[in-house]
This record gives C-alpha cells, structure tokens and sequence, in this order.
C-alpha cells in the first residue's frame, strides 16, 4: 500500500514538473550556489537575438532596465516535456498583448547555444530568448526549484505571481490583463 501511495506521488510531482538539477551542475554556476533571495545583485540577461536586458535586485525588488512592458519569465530547458506544452499558448499571450506584455524564455541550459536555436525553430518559439550563466543567477534569486516555472511582473518590476508547471492559457491571460490594466 505505501509503494503505491509512493508511485502516485512520484508520477504526479513528475508530470507537474521536470527537475532543473540534470543541467544546473556545470562548475561555471557553483560560484553562485549561495546567492539567496535575500541578496543584492545585478546581472545582465543576454537574449540569442542579441538584446540585453539589465536587471538589478536590491532590498527584495526588482528594477529592468526595460520598464516599457509587463514581463513573464519562463525557466525550462529543451529536453523538458511540460516546457514544449506550454509554448503554443505563451506565443498566443506574446502575440494578443504584444503592445503591453512580453514572454521572455530563459533557458537553464549551458553551452548549448545551436540547440537552443535548433529547439526555438522546431518548436516555433516565437518569444524572446536568453541564455547563459546569468539565466542561473536570476532562477536562484527567484528561488527556482523546478521547471517550469514562470514569475510574472508588472512594468514596474513587481513580482506579481508564481507559476509551477503547466497553466492553463486562460489563467494565465486574466492576470495578465490584471498586470497590464
């Protein structure tokens, strides 16, 4: 009985997410392996079409130097199948509230650049994109455990909500409205 009280649990945790530690091993991240969400820190997100994005986290808040748009951050990898789900309706979102919101995918993944590019053409990603150790910093501030996770803000940089796993587009969408109205 407690075997199959086990497995349900183990399938269920599975399915709602994939586990982050399989590519945040590389030696590259272990300097930050202490950085807390308490913490001060700045840090430059670098997007695969070029873009940077400056973020600065201090006493608990978040300033971007983009403050144009209400941002959605989603942490996922490639190789994770909930991730893959979850595009068709985050370039929906992308697209309806272009003007006020953006989706911004940040890959926790390492030296992995042409997959990546390889991986957005095949899933036809149609959102911006960052890679690199900085992705790995901003999740460890953000206290990302599992994938995927996405942290929607407000144009202001205020953390508004946490998302773990797949969400519904619909739920997704009334708080995006929320944040951009």
């Amino acid at each position: 009985m407690k075997f199959k009280i086990f497995l349900v649990i183990f399938i269920a945790v599975f399915f709602a997410s994939c586990s982050s530690d399989k590519e945040n091993s590389n030696t590259e991240n272990t300097d930050n392996a202490s950085l807390t969400q308490s913490e001060n820190t700045d840090f430059t997100l670098k997007f695969l079409d070029g873009r940077k994005m400056y973020v600065k986290y201090h006493e608990q808040a978040f300033n971007f130097d983009d403050t144009a748009k209400a941002k959605l951050f989603v942490f996922f990898t490639s190789w994770c199948t909930p991730c893959k789900a979850q595009i068709p309706h985050l370039n929906n979102l992308d697209k309806k509230y272009q003007d006020k919101f953006e989706v911004i995918a940040l890959f926790l993944e390492e030296n992995k650049e042409q997959e990546i590019l390889t991986f957005i053409e095949n899933e036809k990603i149609k959102f911006p994109a960052a890679i690199g150790g900085n992705n790995f910093v901003f999740s460890k501030v953000l206290n990302v455990n599992s994938i995927p996770t996405m942290v929607l803000f407000n144009a202001k940089g205020e953390k508004i909500k946490e998302y773990l796993g797949i969400i519904p587009e619909e739920m997704l969408d009334i708080d995006i409205q929320k944040v951009i109205m």
